[in-house]
């Protein structure tokens, strides 16, 4: 039954492309509203569970990690919750001109830390927003590439087989399941994704900044 069954499904489900697949159709059900991780991760936690325990077997005995992607290595995924959107945080936080998202900043802080994102999500909103989806569907994606070439080569250890609660912070996460490396390569990327949001939370804040210069003036003028 192993030879047969679990090990070609195993193969397939936590294959890169799989995995690629996976989460941009996370990434889509949310953009139209629907809770993307409960509706895939049912499908791909078992197999992927099933990595980090053998590399949990392989790091205490010493042995080479025999997997790239586990369970775990979503913590390179997910800074922040799915779409990455730590970076998107950072970005209002600090360059934001309109007041709307300068507030949505401040408040998304604490919960963003802890990769909870529904406030960006629907404070934004990314759902049913044309603009902010395209980078909240492919900022993950270059970051799942990035990160298992960055493993494949070496730079960064793979994950040790440490099963982290989804609530650990992004670099804390990294140092517990790769090593130091680990948690430099999750301050990269958190600003690799900065990078990347920027021009488009650059249009919307732009949009809610003449909305708000409108209303301002229209105040004014009664």
């Amino acid at each position: 039954i192993y030879s047969a069954l679990q090990a070609p499904l195993t193969s397939i489900g936590t294959s890169l492309p799989a995995y690629v697949l996976s989460d941009i159709l996370m990434q889509v059900l949310w953009v139209f509203g629907i809770h993307g991780s409960n509706v895939v991760l049912p499908m791909m936690e078992p197999l992927l569970l099933a990595n980090t325990a053998d590399n949990a077997v392989a790091y205490e005995a010493g042995e080479a990690l025999p997997h790239i992607i586990t369970r775990q290595f979503s913590r390179y995924v997910a800074l922040g919750g799915g779409g990455a959107t730590f970076g998107l945080v950072l970005v209002m936080l600090f360059f934001a001109k309109s007041k709307q998202y300068r507030s949505l900043g401040r408040l998304s802080l604490a919960p963003g830390f802890f990769n909870i994102n529904e406030p960006i999500i629907f404070g934004i909103p990314i759902v049913l927003n044309p603009i902010m989806a395209i980078p909240f569907i492919f900022v993950s994606v270059i970051m799942i590439l990035l990160t298992y070439f960055v493993m494949y080569i070496g730079l960064v250890p793979f994950t040790n087989g440490l099963n982290v609660p989804w609530t650990t912070p992004p670099i804390i996460g990294g140092l517990l399941i790769s090593g130091w490396r680990g948690a430099v390569w999750q301050v990269i990327q958190i600003i690799l994704t900065m990078a990347m949001y920027y021009p488009f939370f650059k249009v919307v804040d732009q949009q809610a900044l003449d909305l708000e210069h409108g209303e301002q003036v229209e105040s004014e003028l009664n």
